[in-house]
């Protein structure tokens, strides 16, 4: 049985960088960090067993900041307009990926219609009308109630990456946080 995961993301409330103002501590880590091609495959070849474990999917308001990346006037930003979808990423059974989506609720209903537990990578990176935009990176020490929350070790810092893609007049993000057992700290002096 999936635990319930009830503490917020900590996506939302962090200090993003443009790719080049956060020194990344070593060459493994930043290619997973800046590789534009689909996390979601490049972690499938990595285990036996991948899983997309949404923990929610509705509509929601996004954060001011997030819809300030994304380009959204002030009119636009109504909870009927946008979900907010939010799952883990398992590899081999452990918690890899903590992932944000802001998807404009017309791309919920046509494109992206019965999403479900199905990996979004799959479906951005097999359509070409996808644009994906630069990246931005961040570094955090989550606090002991997110550690806690996700059964996580103490740990010094987890680093995560953001990117909007664009189609036609549609614009949606998708952040994701790397956490300690992910093949990103692998083969590097971050491996837990």
């Amino acid at each position: 049985m999936q635990k319930t995961i009830s503490h917020a993301f900590p996506l939302c409330d962090v200090t993003w960088c443009n790719q080049g103002q956060l020194s990344i501590p070593n060459a493994h880590l930043e290619s997973w960090l800046l590789n534009t091609g689909s996390l979601t495959q490049r972690l499938q070849t990595q285990c036996e067993h991948f899983k997309v474990q949404v923990v929610s999917q509705r509509q929601e308001l996004a954060t001011p900041a997030e819809y300030l990346e994304l380009g959204v006037s002030n009119t636009s930003q109504q909870k009927e307009g946008w979900q907010v979808r939010e799952v883990i990423l398992h590899g081999d059974h452990q918690p890899w990926v903590l992932a944000r989506s802001i998807i404009p609720q017309a791309l919920c209903e046509a494109d992206f219609l019965d999403l479900g537990d199905k990996p979004l990578g799959h479906l951005i990176f097999n359509d070409d009308r996808f644009k994906r935009q630069p990246f931005q990176i961040m570094c955090i020490q989550p606090d002991e109630v997110f550690l806690r929350e996700y059964g996580l070790p103490p740990l010094t810092d987890i680093w995560g990456r953001r990117s909007v893609f664009r189609y036609q007049q549609h614009a949606m993000m998708v952040a994701e946080l790397f956490l300690p057992k992910a093949p990103a700290y692998r083969d590097s002096n971050f491996d837990r």
